[in-house]
């Protein structure tokens, strides 16, 4: 039986609206604390680029590239608010968790505020790399049945394909 989803050519699923899904679900949320310090990441504020699932000769390639600005909210020890944003310019299939690239800003800086950045470097990033490292694995797993079929699963054509041969 032929694989109708497999036809030995390029299989490509747009996963853009899921990506920022999945990081509002998973980055949005995360937060560190350390010597009175906290932070937490608090919104996606955008997401821009391409993100696609693809099957070629029946291999499955995820294929991204992606930039991504996080929205963070804070405390330091003293009680001061601090609000800024964590830019990541390269969120790409064929990247390290060292290749990262973390764009600190905070809104009204000031120089008792900087305080906050070493949090975000030792302890809120390691969290967001690690989200960033599942990604490609999560995707494949949820939309890797969209572009391609097991071949023990070929036992039944697609319904509508059923009933019209029946025709």
């Amino acid at each position: 039986m032929s694989n109708w989803k497999n036809p030995n050519n390029w299989v490509n699923k747009n996963c853009f609206t899921w990506a920022k899904k999945y990081f509002s679900e998973e980055l949005e949320g995360l937060e560190a604390q350390k010597d009175g310090h906290e932070v937490s990441i608090n919104k996606i504020e955008d997401l821009s680029g391409d993100c696609d699932l693809n099957m070629r000769k029946g291999k499955i390639i995820t294929i991204y590239d992606m930039a991504l600005k996080l929205g963070f909210q804070g405390t330091l020890a003293d009680g001061t608010e601090v609000i800024g944003s964590i830019t990541i310019p390269e969120v790409a299939h064929d990247s390290e968790i060292d290749d990262y690239v973390f764009n600190i800003s905070i809104t009204d800086d000031s120089s008792a505020k900087q305080a906050i950045k070493p949090l975000i470097r030792k302890q809120l990033q390691p969290l967001i790399c690690e989200k960033l490292d599942k990604f490609a694995g999560v995707m494949v797993e949820t939309h890797g049945s969209d572009v391609y079929i097991e071949q023990g699963k070929l036992n039944n054509p697609p319904a509508d394909q059923a009933t019209n041969a029946s025709a």
